[in-house]
């Protein structure tokens, strides 16, 4: 009888201990699912924070489109008649077109989604205050880049070097040249005459560059110009540029089209 109460004793006993170890197990899950679900919550809110500021950036960035168009538009609504009655009385719609043909006017790309503007900045890479040139338009790699006039291709590096990378230069009537840089490929060659809207090579990611966009630059005589006053340039808004860019001459340039067209 006291051998069977020892064994009793033992197996209650027993049973404790699994208990126990089974208790002990399952707050050692439990404390494995609170670990997991922390992590999760943790990388959840990462996630969510990186996609929150990437749209804040996003929309930083169409906030200043607007503005772009807003200020282009707005001197176009508040041109002075008394300086500029001949811009408006004395071109055509021939000599409109001539205009816009040979001077850069209108989009390098199909769409435009601007992130460096033209003017003093912090350099991305280099973290000084230096000089932009020109604007940057950021695009997926391997985007088609026309050329925004007609002209002769001045010079073409199909080969990345560092700096603008892959790059051409196309020479304009007038005076005007345009630069396109960063490009993944380059289709022309130098010598080719091409009209306005050909296909000249397509977008990347090469030389001095943290990510896939086009770098476009106007020059006048050499002279860097902000090419945003002809990114939106066209018949609806024909007469911006004249009070925008008052570095050129337009005046003898407009008498010069309309006596060369009639």
């Amino acid at each position: 009888m006291f051998k069977t109460f020892i064994s009793s004793e033992k197996k209650i006993l027993l049973i404790l201990v699994m208990l126990f170890l089974l208790v002990m197990i399952y707050i050692f899950y439990l404390n494995l699912v609170v670990i997991g679900l922390k992590d999760s919550l943790n990388s959840k809110e990462n996630l969510y924070l990186i996609q929150i500021n990437n749209r804040i950036e996003e929309i930083a960035e169409l906030n200043q489109q607007v503005i772009d168009l807003r200020e282009i538009l707005n001197i176009g609504l508040n041109i002075n008649n008394s300086d500029n009655i001949y811009f408006n009385t004395k071109l055509d719609e021939k000599d409109k077109d001539t205009l816009l043909l040979n001077i850069p006017s209108g989009l390098p790309l199909k769409t435009v989604h601007i992130s460096s503007r033209y003017g003093e900045r912090i350099h991305p890479i280099s973290g000084f205050n230096t000089f932009h040139n020109g604007i940057d338009l950021k695009i997926e790699k391997g985007q088609n880049v026309y050329s925004t006039a007609d002209g002769i291709v001045l010079k073409v590096r199909n080969e990345d070097t560092g700096g603008y990378g892959k790059f051409l230069i196309v020479l304009h009537n007038y005076g005007f040249s345009s630069l396109y840089a960063h490009l993944d490929n380059i289709i022309v060659k130098e010598g080719d005459f091409i009209p306005k809207n050909t296909l000249l090579g397509f977008s990347g990611n090469t030389g001095n560059s943290t990510g896939p966009h086009l770098h476009y630059e106007i020059k006048f005589l050499e002279k860097n110009i902000n090419p945003i006053d002809f990114l939106y340039w066209n018949k609806k808004t024909f007469s911006t540029i004249f009070n925008n860019t008052t570095d050129i001459d337009w005046e003898n340039l407009m008498y010069l089209i309309k006596n060369r067209t009639n």
